[in-house]
């Protein structure tokens, strides 16, 4: 029996499917299986799983969401830990090794989960990292039902036992309310015990809708009437918070990516993502002055950046 499980759920994912899987492979601890749960794709994904060979297993379903493609490989699965890893992400050659050992080293936590460094959708670095101050601990269960923490799945390692008793994830928060799955099951975990956190980005987590669109952006406002009945009825709390924060992360992103774009002196880059950004919010009149300062000249431009601007972080997602 392995000691992980590493769940791929994969949807139209033919661009980069390949690098994620290749990033699993060249891990330190070896010690694993691979599942690709292929959701329905209608582009190359499958095609590109099988020149795996042996290496991946490859399950089929038709189109459910990502919730249900990682509980099916879970079903399927025989590892001692669960890996859900995001096929448009990918890890660090150590990020198994590092994960196993947290765990390991103490039997309550319930999971284990890294810091991320960002990527773009094509893979370009943005030379900052997804956990920022006042995030860089494990949470609390209240911490997590306040504020939206910074835990993406591909970053999480989870003791199958915890899994198996918090009922895994919830299929009910499908469809465009699907990123609260994720939210909805660390609240779950966390019940089943502490999180261990590795202050280290162990993995690259893609912002996949910029500059290409891999995904079509979630209306997160439609997932909040499914899980606002269910933080009222289980802990009396509002999900109106954690909501808002998750729609404001996409733009605060958007903003780091053109705010380092216009102290590089890349003015069309800075200038489509702030672009985007106000597709996004188009009620953010900071949307539309980061915009219009891409027309000026390019020292005065950077000037007005500031200090806090070159620090910019995307914890800021989660606190703008």
């Amino acid at each position: 029996m392995p000691r992980v499980s590493v769940i791929i759920p994969a949807y139209n994912a033919a661009a980069t499917i390949a690098g994620t899987v290749e990033s699993v492979l060249a891990q330190t601890c070896q010690d694993f299986e691979i599942i690709c749960v292929d959701d329905g794709s209608t582009d190359a994904t499958v095609a590109i799983i099988k020149q795996f060979g042996e290496r991946v297993r490859l399950i089929e379903q038709a189109n459910s969401g990502p919730a249900a493609g990682r509980n099916n490989g879970a079903r399927n699965s025989s590892g001692e830990y669960l890996a859900f890893l995001d096929a448009d992400d990918l890890w660090a050659s150590q990020f198994l090794e590092r994960s196993v050992a947290a765990l390991d080293s103490d039997h309550y936590l319930s999971l284990v989960y890294c810091n991320c460094a960002l990527a773009d959708s094509e893979g370009v670095a943005l030379d900052t990292s997804l956990v920022g101050k006042g995030f860089n601990h494990a949470p609390s269960l209240k911490e997590l039902l306040t504020q939206l923490w910074p835990i993406m799945p591909s970053a999480a390692l989870v003791r199958r036992s915890a899994y198996d008793a918090c009922g895994g994830y919830r299929d009910a928060l499908k469809g465009a309310s699907f990123r609260f799955e994720d939210t909805d099951f660390w609240i779950k975990m966390r019940e089943q015990g502490p999180f261990g956190y590795i202050d280290e980005p162990l993995i690259t987590w893609r912002f996949a809708w910029f500059p290409k669109q891999l995904k079509r952006l979630p209306d997160y406002s439609k997932a909040l009437h499914v899980f606002e009945a269910y933080l009222q009825e289980r802990y009396g709390v509002s999900a109106a918070p954690l909501v808002d924060a998750r729609m404001r992360a996409p733009r605060s992103i958007l903003a780091t990516i053109g705010l380092k774009a216009l102290r590089d002196g890349d003015r069309p880059r800075a200038r489509a993502a702030f672009a985007r950004a106000i597709r996004v919010d188009p009620y953010r009149l900071k949307n539309y002055l980061r915009w219009m300062r891409t027309f000026l000249p390019h020292r005065l431009a950077r000037s007005l950046s500031g200090g806090k601007a070159r620090r910019a972080r995307s914890d800021r997602a989660y606190q703008e």
